[in-house]
């Protein structure tokens, strides 16, 4: 209460100088900034499941699937995905710094897909890149850099994985990496 008087009393004192034209009287509530906001598309869940363990050079992925309506995991996009996991993922898959573990998720949109290569290094980070197919008539994914947006379900699964990397490996008593692999996803969110 004395800082607010204190205050007060300074802007009387600065008000006829110009030096101060703030009011600090309340004011009237200001409205929603997302007033008119109108969505292109109503929200509609999408499945979010584990598919099975990719191993390659070392390197243990639980591979997902997220499907927009009524797709199917198509298998062209998860052959493609586990090629170019490979060429994102450093060799040797185990280091002093990286643990040869993450996962690999193949998200079939409505318009676009896109395939997320992420694993765990230096003990709290997750290294990802995300890559997109610009249609099911394409084999190849391209390299997604510059601004980059992620959607709600596969934020959805980030934290599912966060979540599980801090349950059984940050949190744990002992670290262990294969109850880390153990934690699997498969949802309608």
């Amino acid at each position: 209460y004395d800082k607010i008087q204190s205050l007060t009393r300074l802007c009387s004192y600065l008000r006829p100088c110009r030096l101060w034209t703030f009011d600090l009287r309340p004011s009237a509530p200001i409205p929603p900034y997302n007033r008119g906001m109108q969505l292109t598309e109503s929200y509609a869940p999408r499945r979010i499941a584990f598919q099975d363990m990719f191993t390659a050079e070392g390197w243990q992925l639980k591979r997902y699937s997220i499907l927009y309506g009524d797709k199917q995991p198509d298998p062209d996009l998860a052959a493609a995905a586990k090629v170019t996991a490979l060429t994102f993922l450093p060799q040797p898959a185990e280091t002093q710094h990286h643990y040869g573990i993450g996962f690999l998720s193949a998200h079939q949109g409505k318009s676009y897909d896109f395939v997320t290569v992420a694993y765990w290094t230096y003990d709290t980070e997750l290294r990802h890149q995300t890559y997109m197919r610009p249609g099911t008539g394409s084999a190849a994914l391209e390299k997604l850099t510059g601004e980059l947006s992620t959607d709600v379900w596969d934020l959805r699964l980030l934290a599912f994985e966060r979540d599980a990397w801090l349950k059984t490996v940050l949190r744990a008593e002992t670290p262990d990496v294969d109850a880390y692999l153990s934690e699997r996803l498969d949802e309608t969110v």
